[in-house]
């Protein structure tokens, strides 16, 4: 009886969880998609000097945007913690792989995000006087801009998603784990390409 009584509070303790990580899977791309999709409108294309003057006149509106990705790296703590929980009765060992490549994801996703408020600085010096002229402040913006992190964060999450889609399939939770494990594996080998190619079009996201 005692047995029976624990395997049932461990199945409505995964349960729980499940649903926490669920939730936080919806938090976590909203806010990514909140903040890409802000910047992205902000900028828009051309030259430096075009993007930062557009920059300037949405300076507020560009902070909330890497605000809502810094939150999402954030909440991505959450969502990894509430997946291993999860999954470690089914796999602890697996499950804390895939957690400690999901907490790179989180380390890495903000160094991106602080190279961002470089880039915000370099445009809002377009405005004020300072020993930079526009050419050196582009120049400045776009080598802050090529730093990997975006690529990195993603090869950090494709590895451990695709862990916790392996464990998912061992467990009671098989909806689409199999599918979740080609998908993690081949944005793996996309950002993987991106990092060696970063100049095919065919490799642009």
């Amino acid at each position: 009886m005692t047995a029976m009584t624990d395997d049932a509070g461990t199945e409505r303790s995964q349960r729980a969880y499940a649903r926490f990580a669920g939730l936080m899977y919806l938090v976590v791309l909203a806010t990514h998609l909140a903040g890409v999709v802000l910047v992205t409108i902000i900028t828009g294309d051309g030259a430096f000097d075009d993007r930062a003057q557009r920059i300037i006149a949405s300076e507020e509106l560009y902070r909330i945007a890497l605000a809502c990705s810094l939150a999402g790296s954030l909440f991505t703590v959450l969502l990894a913690t509430g997946l291993y929980a999860t999954l470690r009765p089914v796999d602890r060992n697996l499950a804390t792989m895939a957690l400690l490549f999901r907490t790179g994801e989180s380390v890495v996703g903000p160094v991106g995000i602080a190279t961002s408020f470089a880039v915000l600085h370099a445009s809002l010096a377009v405005r004020d006087a300072t020993a930079f002229d526009a050419d050196q402040l582009g120049a400045l913006a776009s080598m802050f801009s090529s730093v990997a992190t975006t690529e990195i964060a993603a090869i950090f999450f494709s590895l451990g998603s695709t862990i916790f889609f392996y464990v998912f399939l061992r467990s009671t939770y098989k909806v689409m784990s199999a599918w979740g494990i080609f998908a993690s594996l081949c944005y793996a080998a996309l950002w993987f390409a991106r990092l060696i190619v970063p100049d095919s079009p065919a490799l642009v996201v």
